[in-house]
């Protein structure tokens, strides 16, 4: 413990200086359990035992911001050979307030040890994680007073012989836990403030059942976080990507990662590949673990077009800490048709477009020559000695070049596919 609180100490002496939000949607008790996230024995064993502890029209929770999605969590988080199990639900009366009951399992039987009501109607945040080091693991929950709400409160939980004990509870706007500083702890990281006045990223750590400050760094006071990605850099290290939403449609992404005893920001927020003309959002693409943050830029020729009539070419780059960029991916993306082109490495920067009636085609922006087409027509009218590329229920997607062209076909993807 004492390791860990100078680990804490040491850069709030240098420096005096999330994610996620919303409810989940609710199940009855019939659809808790034909859950598949119910599959295994414990799960199914804890199941008879609420039926007899709860109301039948009792709402259970999954909450929106984990990578869990379930309403029953089990873990022996007090290291003791007993498991405990946490049930997330909400009562549908009047008090429609998010509960976590708490149950441990002894001979063979789970047994109730309470229900800890949170006085909050929408569930955020769960996680069952060992905060401090001691190899107990504490019970993180994020509330909300209403599903809109960008406010919400964090709540920590300790475990002692008689149940949870609340050590920890203040406002967050979203939260990510990871080990940012790297030194295999769990850190806690928050973003709060008020928008339009200030707003910040904030890092802490847990000690002594309190959250001390680590480091912060400002976000751009206008923004709306719009899109919170928890992910990794190019060098591994941990970021999180805040897609914002700027005036009425621009989005700028801010990415913060710690380096060096404080909070950064990667990046330059001035740049297109950061500070964009309409909202795309951060994402792994490519699921080899890094996050990529998306770029757009518009053709040489297209500078002139009213923006409502503009195209633009998606860029997905890959950041570094040190703040340089490595491009994965590069599309031509058509939003109203819901689908995009793979552009090749050996051509980005190089490609244009050019509209049709029902359709467009990539031309090369030197000698615009034709290196991709694509058509739309209703399913009923198509023709099957066209080249079909994709369809939808309502729409087939063609081509009426025969042969090869400089993109392959096999690059037309619909945006359907990447779910």
């Amino acid at each position: 413990m004492m390791i860990r609180f100078w680990k804490c100490m040491v850069p709030l002496l240098i420096s005096v200086t999330v994610v996620l939000s919303g409810c989940a949607a609710a199940e009855n008790n019939i659809s808790l359990l034909q859950s598949p996230l119910l599959a295994n024995k414990q799960h199914e064993e804890l199941r008879e035992v609420l039926t007899k502890l709860l109301p039948a029209d009792v709402e259970y929770l999954t909450p929106k911001e984990a990578q869990q999605k379930q309403s029953i969590f089990i873990d022996d988080i007090n290291q003791d050979g007993r498991q405990e199990g946490f049930v997330l639900y909400r009562e549908t009366g009047e008090n429609q307030q998010v509960n976590i009951l708490v149950l441990q399992k002894e001979d063979g039987k789970w047994n109730k040890v309470q229900n800890e009501a949170t006085a909050y109607r929408t569930l955020d945040y769960f996680k069952l994680e060992d905060l401090d080091g001691d190899g107990y693991k504490e019970v993180v929950v994020g509330v909300g007073v209403a599903k809109l709400a960008p406010e919400k409160q964090l709540l920590i939980f300790e475990w002692d012989n008689k149940g949870l004990t609340k050590k920890v509870e203040r406002n967050y706007e979203a939260l990510d836990i990871a080990d940012y500083n790297e030194d295999g702890i769990a850190d806690i990281l928050l973003l709060e403030g008020e928008r339009n006045i200030s707003q910040t990223a904030q890092l802490f750590c847990y000690v002594n059942g309190q959250l001390q400050s680590l480091s912060s760094v400002e976000l751009d006071p206008s923004a709306y976080h719009e899109n919170i990605v928890s992910g990794r850099l190019l060098d591994g290290k941990k970021a999180l990507f805040i897609d914002n939403g700027l005036g009425a449609h621009s989005m700028l992404t801010e990415i913060v990662a710690y380096d060096n005893g404080k909070l950064i920001k990667i990046g330059d927020v001035h740049d297109r590949f950061l500070f964009k003309a309409y909202p795309v959002y951060s994402k792994d693409i490519n699921n080899d673990g890094v996050t990529e943050a998306v770029g757009m830029y518009i053709p040489n020729d297209w500078g002139d077009a009213a923006f409502v009539e503009m195209e633009f070419f998606h860029v997905y780059d890959n950041y570094s800490i040190d703040g340089t960029r490595k491009t994965v991916e590069e599309r031509y993306t058509n939003g109203m048709k819901n689908f995009y082109i793979i552009i090749p490495p050996e051509l980005y920067g190089s490609v244009t477009v050019e509209k049709l009636d029902e359709g467009v085609r990539l031309l090369s922006s030197t000698d615009k020559s034709v290196i991709f087409e694509v058509k739309w027509i209703d399913k009923e009218s198509f023709d099957n000695s066209k080249i079909k590329l994709n369809e939808t229920k309502e729409t087939v997607f063609y081509t009426d070049i025969k042969g090869n062209t400089i993109i392959p076909r096999e690059n037309f993807h619909l945006f359907e596919d990447d779910f």
